[in-house]
């Protein structure tokens, strides 16, 4: 084969390789061995030849050489090279592949060194292959983990459904019944007796408002979601009719401002969260001044359009703006309620990948903001 071929074949290989005399001094070494092991400015103008093999490691003169020649019978090495640009001694072993060669001008026995890097590069592989391992049991567990939840989870909405569902039946029979007695013999009753009576009904009252908020709750987080194109602006209008009568009787004015848009939801449950909305202010209105209601529609970005319900009313301190959205938490506890509401409507949002946040200062308004995205 041409010595040229073999001479720019050594030269350019990517792995470093060096030739060394017998006593363990530096002949030739290509550029790879150049970038590796050189200093600064060893790249061009090579410093490593005529060096001693020995000032690229950490050993000594004779414990190089002795482990060299050791390797020259065990076909290869592992030692402890210092970086090219510190010169500090590099923690990992480098492992080189040792050949004898017999030169045929110096008549002398020489040591061909190259650099081994199916070792570092096995280790590596073992390593990943390791870590990876270590990943994919972690989640084989969480996903374990994640049906055992989701299970959970189901039977808990199930459960809370049928429950909801199968106490509407109890309840409205208690409340006819005791409405039935009422208008039958509540003239004939003693006062203490019809005084009874009204707080049977009351809390009859509030165990079916209850309930119904509990079944609303639990079709929100189980009901299968069927998305279709909503006008959002036709949707507030209709929940401002069906809303109507209790918008009257507390002579509120409700108002809608910004561009329609057009959103993918759920109707039903869309619906759900602007009654609970209208509800809530209408619910939580002050004694003090007229209530006002402001469905604000505004665009937040080229994706997204942002629906804040803003109100005049009682408001809550900002420290219960993340507690207000648990189910079952009341902030005022003198207005009946049952804490289920604001919940709903949460993981309605929640359920549709929107952001749904509550912000309000006492006794100015509460302000409840869904930025969802365009269709």
């Amino acid at each position: 084969m041409d010595e040229n071929v073999i001479g720019n074949a050594f030269l350019n290989s990517p792995y470093a390789s060096f030739i060394l005399d017998w006593h363990g001094r530096v002949l030739v070494c290509n550029r790879r061995a150049e970038r590796s092991f050189g200093t600064d400015d060893s790249f061009s103008d090579k410093k490593l030849q005529g060096m001693l093999f020995s000032d690229l490691t950490s050993g000594s003169e004779n414990q190089t050489l002795l482990a060299i020649r050791k390797g020259a019978a065990k076909g290869s090495v592992e030692l402890q090279m210092k970086t090219n640009v510190t010169r500090k001694i590099s923690p990992a072993g480098t492992l080189f592949r040792v050949s004898l060669m017999q030169s045929a001008t110096r008549g002398e026995r020489l040591i061909l060194m190259t650099q081994d890097h199916l070792k570092a590069t096995a280790e590596s592989l073992r390593t990943m292959n390791e870590r990876r391992a270590v990943v994919e049991e972690r989640f084989r567990d969480a996903k374990v983990a994640n049906t055992k939840l989701y299970e959970t989870l189901i039977s808990m909405e199930a459960f809370a459904h049928a429950a909801s569902h199968d106490l509407k039946t109890p309840i409205n029979t208690l409340i006819g019944s005791l409405q039935f007695f009422a208008e039958k013999y509540g003239e004939d009753l003693p006062p203490d007796a019809q005084e009874f009576l009204s707080v049977m009904s009351r809390a009859a009252n509030q165990m079916n408002t209850l309930t119904t908020d509990l079944l609303d709750h639990s079709v929100s987080t189980a009901r299968k979601l069927r998305c279709k194109d909503v006008r959002l602006r036709e949707a507030i209008d209709e929940v401002l009719a069906d809303l109507s009568q209790d918008i009257a009787v507390t002579q509120a004015f409700v108002h809608v401002t910004g561009p329609d848009v057009l959103i993918q939801a759920d109707p039903n449950l869309l619906r759900m969260v602007l009654v609970n909305l209208l509800s809530n202010a209408i619910k939580f209105r002050s004694e003090a001044r007229p209530l006002e209601v402001e469905f604000i529609l505004e665009n937040t970005s080229r994706q997204k359009w942002k629906l804040s319900v803003v109100d005049n009313g009682r408001g809550f301190d900002s420290t219960e703006a993340d507690k207000i959205l648990l189910p079952f938490h009341r902030v005022h506890q003198d207005v009946e309620g049952t804490g289920v509401g604001l919940a709903t409507c949460a993981e309605i949002c929640r359920r549709h990948n929107w952001g749904f946040t509550a912000t309000a200062t006492p006794d100015k308004g509460a302000m409840f903001a869904i930025v969802c995205e365009l269709a």
